[in-house]
């Protein structure tokens, strides 16, 4: 099949005095995604060649860059809604994917970055707010498809971040609207992309799903306008402090102690926006914001309502212990079984540290894991099988992955379940939960594909059955459901 290039991005840099191309009519969706990623290659075949351009001709540069910004937009969406949408490390998410976006954001940003250089040396102080506001957006949205992507932020895009800011500050256009390329997003100051990655980083997206973090974006590009930096400390307004001077992400007040250029910023406007908001359209909200979505807001207003949450817990190293890691519900099940017959193709992972919510592990990128957010999770510890899920993820450029793990409980035995309408039993999993209380919460981890288990059932274990009812789901993913139940009747012996 011949690859059609799209027309926007058939040529860049205009020569001469020919004017850049002229816009098409055609649609992201009138091309494959194939297609697409050729187009995006050939696009930033053609930005690495202007960084190289000694004579670099900064105004038809700028213009030609802006029209083709604002062409390849839709594409690029394209692109990253069909990553979004599949399933995490299905076969057909394609390194050819995944290298054109990552690509394409970065060769963006490091254009723009360059004629903002380029405009300053020749004093070209028109041209700087554009640039430098298009700087700002790009670095900003290739930070956010790292995050998607759970890689660890490269401390030199934060520094950039912060002198692009102060470039915006010093020549005092910081806070004017400018345009932007997303059709979403007409209109943005320089403050506002440089707060975006910022307040993002708050709601720690290491420890969310790629949906998630899209919508949380989605959200701060909505209201996010109304958060604002201040140069003076004012402890019952601001919650966090970011230092101009830095190479670091904005941190907590509290955590604030090497001396700086800061600036502060807290949410509360924000939040004030999105509850008016949700007040006015209180329906709409209401069936908008169901299931995963609801979650979601609940956790990104209790995370901007006061100030960031600290480590509760100690962390204690671990110097070179290795254990086995089980991943998923069928995994863990067959272990708790037989535990000495162990299964083939063990996963080892190395323990770094552990608090007593749980634990960090570090897994190389190597053994081709299928790691995501609330992945269900088992370690060998001796004779005994802890039972946890991922809570945190973060991809190292030295081919490990970060893994944080939440403790559920000690230990799982295997039971059945059986309805009580039919003879049909399920492989399940008891467990304790482990909990604030002192008493254990009763659990039970059934998968997936059973979700629907409705009435009483019978617990069967070792003999012995117990008649119970589940409550509703504590937690649902593709791949196990975990829900605690009420007893209807007392254990009887198995006859």
């Amino acid at each position: 099949m011949d690859i059609r290039r799209i027309p926007l991005l058939n040529r860049l840099f205009a020569s001469g005095n020919t004017p850049p191309v002229a816009g098409a009519h055609d649609l992201p969706t009138d091309y494959t995604v194939q297609e697409i990623c050729e187009s995006i290659e050939h696009l930033v075949e053609q930005l690495v060649a202007v960084r190289q351009d000694d004579q670099l001709a900064l105004r038809q540069t700028a213009t030609s860059l802006y029209a083709q910004d604002a062409a390849s937009a839709p594409y690029i969406t394209r692109l990253e809604q069909h990553y979004l949408a599949l399933p995490p490390y299905v076969s057909s998410v394609s390194a050819r994917l995944i290298a054109a976006i990552s690509a394409y954001r970065e060769e963006l940003g490091e254009t723009y970055l360059h004629c903002v250089s380029g405009a300053m040396q020749q004093g070209e102080s028109a041209l700087l707010p554009l640039l430098t506001q298009r700087a700002l957006y790009h670095h900003g949205m290739q930070m956010k498809w790292l995050w998607l992507r759970y890689q660890a932020i490269p401390v030199y895009l934060w520094s950039r971040l912060h002198k692009l800011y102060g470039i915006a500050e010093k020549h005092r256009f910081a806070r004017t609207a400018l345009p932007l390329p997303s059709p979403d997003q007409p209109h943005a100051s320089c403050e506002t992309l440089y707060l975006r990655p910022q307040i993002l980083h708050s709601l720690r997206p290491d420890t969310l799903l790629p949906r998630e973090i899209e919508l949380a974006s989605r959200w701060i590009a909505r209201w996010g306008q109304s958060v604002l930096l201040d140069d003076s400390l004012m402890s019952e307004k601001h919650s966090y402090g970011v230092n101009l001077k830095g190479r670091h992400a904005p941190q907590p007040l509290a955590a604030l102690s090497e001396p700086g250029n800061y600036r502060y910023w807290g949410a509360g406007l924000m939040l004030a926006a999105m509850h008016a908001q949700h007040d006015e359209s209180a329906n709409s909200m209401q069936q908008q914001y169901e299931g995963w979505r609801g979650a979601l807001w609940d956790k990104v207003v209790n995370s901007w309502s006061g100030r960031a949450p600290m480590r509760r817990h100690p962390r204690r190293l671990l110097d070179n212990k290795h254990t086995e890691l089980f991943l998923g519900f069928d995994q863990i099940h067959q272990q708790a079984e037989s535990p000495l017959p162990q299964l083939s193709g063990l996963q080892r992972c190395q323990l770094r540290d552990e608090s007593t919510e749980g634990y960090c592990v570090m897994v190389d990128i190597a053994q081709g894991m299928q790691l995501e957010i609330n992945a269900l999770v088992g370690l060998a510890a001796g004779r005994q099988l802890l039972i946890g899920m991922v809570c945190r993820l973060r991809r190292h450029d030295n081919g490990w992955i970060e893994v944080g793990i939440r403790r559920l409980a000690a230990h799982a035995v295997p039971v059945k379940l059986e309805s009580n309408a039919t003879s049909h039993t399920v492989d399940a999993l008891y467990v304790a939960l482990a909990g604030i209380t002192t008493t254990p919460r009763r659990c039970v981890l059934v998968p997936a594909s059973h979700a629907g288990l409705g009435g009483p059932l019978r617990l069967l274990s070792k003999g012995r059955r117990h008649l119970i009812r589940l409550r509703p789901p504590i937690r649902v993913t593709h791949d196990y459901v975990l829900a605690d139940f009420d007893s209807i009747a007392p254990e009887a012996a198995a006859a």
